[in-house]
């Protein structure tokens, strides 16, 4: 008897193989994607790599997050979609003699043949292509290949448990789904359309406002940290309400459109605004799912590959020159050593030091409201107006810079790093007033590791070192434990210095050896020293590997789009074949029903890919601002970046409409 259900069930996968075919090869790429993410991340592949990887691990491991996520809410949504389009296959079984338990029990044993062979087929895809990818990505970065083929066990584990999970919820989802449904209801369930809102008004609104706030909210934000903040809530804002104007705004305007009469009673409008209102009252859901999936795509494409375009010019700002050394809570006397041992460290690697920047600051993190800053040694979680300020002396920056500027007491200059906005003329720097006499546009002497920050560096320029002074004894009422975490000594209540000295040395490839003779010589803790080729592979490494985890994500939700079109005009095209039949004996012409078609279907079919590129046009400002914090400040190629992405889009989107949509009137002309 279970040979007879097996056979029933395997039978029944290669009759309907027009709706199984397109789900089990998106879930063997979603199964195989899953495996070659996770292999690259748990996989000892990138352990070889010099200086080690750790990085660009932690990045696949938010992909392997976000694609597992997105799995289980996209297999649950094509198989429910399966599953109701064969409720009148269920209805018939159950006319012919078979329970409910025997319905189930196919069902069951076609979601494990599923199973089994997507894991089988998408794993051993997995590891074939595993090597493939691991180059590409090691190409990426330009980190050098190596050869040879490898399974990784644990990535297998987690595929299977990951998706052998997933089966494990659907088939509860088939047995209960069954075990709730009525003969009568099996017989009717596949003519069920989505159920119009009953308050269309109010949902309308809602979907406007909610859009309406993440908008305002994209437009409005100027701070970097805040919009990372805030971007959360905008995009749920936006998914929600993105849902809510398919279901609700667009039947809301046919209704409108339905009520005009002189418009609406004319055989062209009446067939396109009656055959809409049928269409959206069903496709809702699936449209605003297409729309939020080409959104993604979108802004993830857009994002990660104006990312990789600007790493080089992000790397070149991290590490302005080939060698930096940083002292720590040290006293201005110490630049001196450090820039002898740098010299000293040099002339014994073989080489000399060239283009020397080195200078005295005082570092000071603080919340800046206004034109009043104010230093805190716990500025907590919200990190919105939270900037950095170095405060450095005239002749240092003079010397630095080349120039021969003066200042009085009262006056500083100063310069804002990552495109920070200051719009006043004076600033209070913790109780203590200047104006600022000049806002420098660059400062060559600008500290790489400041750059890595989340918060914007202030660079304030003032007279000598009495004003530094002042500006930190203002701090000395402070307890001891304060006193250390805002850098000031204990003892004296002067305040701690950073050194700061950066060069080229005339041979880069003798950089390594340079660093290890300065830490030969340096051997205090509170001196790092850092090179630019040995940060080169981690840092290239975590902007190749979002691009390539962009890529790939951007792949599967675009395997997912494509299903869900093609079920949508497979679905349309069985529900709509009736209608026309009806409205070629009522007298409409096939031309008219012709025109009716193309037009509902182009306006049904480009209505998302429309609104998802209004979503990601907006977004502009949110985005951009989130990457300056990856040291993308150049706004022309973001917008180079998302404008091939939305064109190249939407070419993909057209081939998909063209192919889809043929499928859609075959089934039509049956």
């Amino acid at each position: 008897m279970s040979f007879f259900y097996s056979k029933f069930a395997l039978n029944n996968l290669v009759k309907n193989k027009r709706f199984i075919v397109p789900y089990v090869l998106s879930t063997i790429f979603t199964i195989m994607s899953f495996y070659i993410l996770s292999s690259l991340a748990f996989g000892d592949n990138l352990n070889k790599l010099p200086n080690g990887i750790e990085a660009t691990k932690q990045v696949l491991s938010l992909g392997i997050i976000v694609i597992a996520i997105f799995s289980t809410i996209f297999l649950f949504y094509t198989y429910s979609f399966l599953v109701k389009r064969r409720v009148r296959e269920f209805g018939l079984y159950a006319v012919l003699g078979m329970t409910k338990k025997q319905i189930a029990k196919i069902l069951v044993l076609e979601t494990i043949f599923i199973a089994i062979t997507t894991l089988v087929v998408g794993i051993g895809l997995g590891i074939l292509f595993d090597k493939l990818m691991l180059l590409i990505l090691l190409k990426l970065f330009s980190a050098t290949v190596t050869f040879g083929f490898s399974i990784t066990p644990i990535a297998v584990v987690f595929s299977v448990l990951l998706f052998g999970g997933i089966f494990f919820l659907l088939l509860l989802y088939t047995v209960i789904k069954i075990a709730r449904l009525r003969i009568v209801a099996l017989l009717k369930d596949e003519n069920k359309g989505e159920k119009e809102p009953k308050s269309r008004w109010i949902l309308a609104i809602i979907g406007l406002a909610l859009i309406g706030y993440g908008y305002y909210t994209a437009q409005t934000v100027q701070n970097p940290v805040k919009a990372i903040l805030v971007f959360f809530y905008a995009v749920i804002a936006v998914i929600i309400g993105t849902y809510l104007v398919f279901m609700a705004v667009s039947i809301t305007v046919l209704k409108i459109m339905k009520n005009n009469k002189n418009f609406y009673y004319k055989p062209k409008n009446f067939i396109s605004v009656s055959g809409l209102l049928y269409r959206m009252k069903r496709n809702a859901v699936g449209l605003a799912n297409i729309c939020i999936l080409s959104t993604m795509v979108l802004v993830t494409m857009g994002s990660t590959s104006a990312l990789y375009a600007g790493m080089e010019k992000s790397y070149n700002e991290r590490f302005p020159r080939q060698i930096m050394v940083e002292g720590y809570n040290s006293t201005s006397d110490k630049l001196k050593k450090i820039e002898n041992n740098a010299k000293i460290s040099a002339k014994e690697a073989g080489t000399e030091i060239q283009d020397i920047v080195a200078y005295n600051s005082l570092p000071m993190v603080g919340r800046l409201v206004e034109d009043k800053f104010n230093f805190e040694s716990n500025v907590g979680v919200d990190l919105s107006n939270v900037k950095m300020i170095v405060v450095l002396e005239l002749k240092d920056y003079n010397k630095v810079a080349n120039k021969n500027k003066t200042l009085e007491s009262n006056e500083i200059l100063l310069h804002i790093d990552k495109k920070g906005n200051y719009n006043h003329n004076n600033i209070s720097l913790n109780g203590s007033d200047y104006k600022i006499k000049e806002k420098l546009s660059e400062f060559p002497g600008a500290l790489g590791s400041a750059a890595a920050n989340f918060m914007d560096t202030y660079y304030a320029v003032v007279k000598d070192d009495k004003e530094v002074t002042k500006l930190a004894t203002k701090l000395t009422d402070l307890s001891s434990k304060e006193l250390e975490k805002r850098g000031i000594s204990i003892q004296t209540g002067i305040p701690t210095v950073q050194n700061y000295v950066a060069f080229n040395i005339k041979d880069t490839d003798k950089e390594a050896k340079v660093i290890e003779n300065f830490k030969k010589l340096e051997k205090e803790n509170s001196v790092n020293i850092e090179g630019k080729d040995e940060n080169k592979l981690t840092f290239r490494g975590v902007f190749a590997s979002f691009l390539f985890i962009g890529v790939f994500i951007s792949l599967i939700f675009v395997t997912s789009q494509v299903v869900i079109m093609y079920y949508k005009q497979i679905s349309e095209g069985y529900e709509d074949k009736g209608n026309f039949e009806i409205m070629r004996k009522v007298g409409i012409t096939d031309k008219q029903i012709k025109q009716s078609i193309r037009s509902q279907v182009l306006l049904i079919f480009f209505s998302p890919l429309i609104i998802a590129t209004l979503h990601t046009i907006v977004a502009y400002p949110f985005i951009e601002k989130i990457l300056r914090l990856f040291l993308v400040t150049d706004n022309s190629i973001f917008l180079q970046a998302l404008a091939v992405t939305i064109v190249v889009f939407a070419i993909f989107y057209l081939i998909v409409y063209a192919i889809t949509s043929k499928i859609y009137y075959r089934i039509i002309k049956e």
